[in-house]
């Protein structure tokens, strides 16, 4: 449980920010939008940014799907989506064949907890309203049955390491330190296809994956599969970072200074002991989560 008295100086008596852009709400849990306000619970009744659940489902799909709106909402504020396309994924814990996604027509700013689907891998919608788009259907459903770490799995066209996707050699060159984190773990589908439409080309994507948590897809955008919902935003922090950095210097016309290979064995190899870059990526999102309480998007939790 969130301490009483770390919620001071962010709530006055009245629960009223002083910045005037977050009012507390009824006791039961409930948010609605009030003008540029959302009300919502007390952060003091909100144990570890997890509320209530109030849905009926287990609680370790609760608190997935609580990561899961937390990071549609991250991307939609960095810009990473395309009006109502690009999916996030995430398996539901405790099952092989069913995963969470947003239902179709809805913006990445409205996510919530609650209104994310459940799916099955045949399609068939067992918890929500709405239904899957349809490419986002056949990408992820195959992807969380053939990928080893599909726990997440997510799909932007986040501009800067899409750009890298647009390039004849497209491949990420170990030029940064960001660059590193993806060394040895990184694929690349170089045929575009057009768009997915069946489980074949699903297939297909998990299989040049190889079991890699990156891919970048030609002409497409970017694919992420990770253990944890926190990872894939990670992931995508950083790779977002590195195509920035790489365009950027790409763009003076002058050579790239290249990583020695020794060093980037070494780099990838410190980042990898048990559970370091999971939990480097639990604190980045549970970051943004405490800062979601004082914003418009306090309400992705509900």
């Amino acid at each position: 449980m969130v301490a009483e008295s770390q919620t001071q100086g962010v709530l006055s008596q009245n629960g009223t920010c002083k910045n005037g852009t977050l009012n507390s709400a009824s006791q039961n849990g409930s948010s609605k939008k009030n003008g540029s306000c959302v009300t919502v619970d007390s952060p003091s009744q909100i144990s570890e940014f997890y509320p209530k659940n109030n849905l009926g489902c287990s609680e370790e799909e609760w608190k997935v799907r609580v990561d899961l709106a937390a990071i549609h909402r991250l991307c939609n504020n960095n810009c990473w989506n395309e009006g109502i396309q690009n999916h996030l994924t995430a398996a539901v814990p405790g099952c092989t064949d069913q995963f969470l996604i947003i239902a179709f027509g809805l913006l990445w700013s409205q996510v919530t907890a609650s209104n994310l689907l459940t799916v099955d891998s045949e399609g068939k919608v067992l918890r929500g309203e709405g239904k899957p788009e349809a490419t986002a259907f056949w990408i992820h459903s195959r992807l969380h049955l053939k990928h080893p770490l599909a726990g997440c799995v997510a799909h932007t066209h986040q501009p800067w390491a899409t750009a890298l996707c647009c390039l004849q050699d497209m491949e990420l060159p170990m030029c940064h330190q960001n660059n590193l984190r993806f060394y040895d773990d990184i694929a690349y589908d170089r045929q575009y296809k057009g768009l997915i439409l069946d489980g074949y080309e699903g297939d297909r994507l998990a299989k040049i994956m190889d079991g890699k948590r990156t891919l970048l897809h030609a002409n497409h955008g970017i694919i992420v599969c990770t253990e944890t919902v926190a990872e894939a935003f990670d992931y995508l922090y950083y790779l977002e970072k590195a195509g920035e950095i790489t365009v950027k210097a790409m763009s003076t016309g002058r050579p790239l200074q290249l990583i020695p290979d020794n060093v980037c064995k070494v780099f990838h190899t410190d980042m990898e002991p048990p559970h370091l870059v999971k939990e480097f990526a639990r604190l980045h999102l549970e970051s943004h989560k405490k800062q979601f309480l004082k914003t418009i998007d306090a309400d992705y939790c509900l």
